[in-house]
């Protein structure tokens, strides 16, 4: 299916499901599948029974706003004896005669777009690889955005900001840092990052910089929510002072703000 490339490259999640035995099912089909993707749950295919179908997309949808990464697993279908269509994914509760369906789901990385291509980029994009992230880059010197300094890069474009941006969101989950090394392009790329559906979008810099910037957003009638969405000062506060532990600041952040937590230590939060 061509869901399944576009899911693996960043777009939306696909679930797909394949017959391999249709045990006491006799109104199926072996190798028949359906599809759901995850933008809509748009139903690709049928395995010809509408209840079925339904089934499937309520397991598709739970496990697509709980998985992070591609995955295979077999579910047993079964009818019982009202004539009541049940799922599981554990073989120690599937009926003798259940059907078997190959579940699987495809999702991409999510994508770490870095907007800048100095000290604390690289140590961004290295940290970014480590934790799953799809790197990309874009920095309008091609002495600082190239595939020597930055092997871990997908995607490596020279440009503006104002022009790379746009090219560079993906389909999925991206998520957008701006450090690069001017006052000029963060101005460029908030502008450019606040009209894209990003997850998430960090610009480190000093106060009296970032207040500049996000004033003349809000003098050219850019709505204050959205200025209030944007991280800044990036990342957590954990006394960050290097590129390597301001990096991991600002992973730590889109982390915690991607899982719904708190950020609060462990020892604080163990015991509730």
């Amino acid at each position: 299916m061509q869901g399944t490339l576009a899911a693996l490259e960043g777009g939306a999640g696909l679930f797909v499901f394949t017959v391999t035995e249709t045990g006491e099912l006799s109104n199926l089909s072996p190798g028949s599948k359906v599809a759901f993707r995850n933008d809509e749950m748009e139903q690709l295919g049928s395995l010809g029974d509408s209840e079925l179908d339904g089934l499937l997309e309520s397991y598709a949808r739970s496990g697509l706003s709980q998985s992070r990464g591609s995955d295979a697993r077999t579910v047993y279908i079964s009818r019982d004896l009202q004539g009541v269509l049940s799922l599981t994914n554990r073989r120690s509760e599937a009926q003798e005669k259940s059907a078997r369906v190959l579940a699987q789901l495809f999702t991409g990385s999510p994508r770490l777009l870095i907007v800048g291509g100095g000290h604390v980029a690289l140590a961004l994009a290295r940290v970014g690889e480590i934790v799953g992230f799809e790197i990309v880059v874009t920095d309008d010197r091609d002495s600082f955005a190239n595939k020597d300094r930055f092997p871990m890069a997908t995607l490596i474009d020279v440009a503006e900001p104002s022009d790379a941006i746009p090219r560079l969101i993906g389909q999925g989950e991206t998520f957008i840092v701006l450090v690069s090394r001017g006052h000029r392009l963060d101005e460029e790329g908030l502008r450019q990052a606040l009209k894209t559906k990003a997850g998430y979008i960090g610009m480190i810099g000093s106060k009296r910089r970032t207040e500049t910037v996000l004033r003349h957003m809000a003098e050219e009638g850019v709505r204050q929510e959205l200025l209030d969405s944007v991280s800044t000062p990036i990342g957590l506060n954990i006394g960050a002072e290097t590129p390597e532990e301001i990096a991991v600041a600002i992973v730590a952040e889109i982390l915690m703000l991607r899982n719904g937590e708190s950020g609060s230590r462990m020892l604080d939060v163990r015991g509730k």
